[in-house]
């Protein structure tokens, strides 16, 4: 009896207090930043794991981009290739650069499009990359945002890899596309594969 009497005292003492817009205001943002400050201290193992396991991961190679994405314009007579940066601990995938034969295109550059998305073909392919695989396709609906641009620079069938190009360390991807496929499917995911990896280690 007195725990009741002593919280229906309580809350009338709140309801005292609040008696200005102001005042409520006040409340709950105290409320949503003490909620906030529980949830980050209650998750505070796996926020430094995640952290942790983020820092292990590779980058990709600044200095070998304009090197891979040459060596693919020039053995696979590619019409379009897209640099990716990826993030699987945080589902994203972010443009990094993109180009067609006549030069870079920075149309998209920054745009994230996500990692697993609502299209199952796209999400098919991160699985596929994700276990160090190459998979290749016709490419007749856009995927994603940057699929309306690689159809509009006439991509119809596209490969992608991801960077580095073996399992469990995907923090990139090479998209590249072509108006029809290439004769020789087996030596272009081997060019693919020689790009991936060059985008993995520097020159330095």
């Amino acid at each position: 009896m007195t725990e009741k009497l002593n919280a229906n005292d309580t809350l009338s003492k709140v309801l005292a207090y609040v008696d200005s817009p102001f005042k409520l205001f006040a409340m709950i943002l105290m409320a949503v930043l003490a909620f906030g400050g529980w949830m980050l201290y209650d998750n505070k193992d796996l926020i430094v794991g995640t952290y942790k396991e983020h820092q292990k991961l590779p980058d990709i190679v600044d200095d070998r981009v304009e090197d891979a994405v040459a060596h693919l314009f020039k053995t696979t007579s590619a019409a379009t290739v897209a640099v990716f940066k990826v993030n699987p601990l945080l589902g994203t995938r972010v443009q990094y650069r993109a180009y067609t034969k006549e030069g870079r295109d920075k149309t998209n550059d920054g745009l994230d499009v996500g990692l697993f998305t609502a299209n199952q073909a796209n999400n098919q392919d991160v699985v596929n990359l994700m276990a160090g695989n190459i998979p290749c396709s016709e490419y007749k609906a856009a995927q994603s945002e940057i699929g309306l641009w690689y159809i509009e620079k006439g991509m119809r069938f596209g490969c992608r890899i991801s960077i580095p190009p073996e399992p469990s360390r995907f923090v990139g991807q090479i998209t590249v596309g072509w108006a029809t496929p290439p004769a020789d499917l087996d030596q272009t995911r081997a060019m693919l594969n020689i790009a991936a990896t060059m985008l993995s280690r520097s020159k330095k």
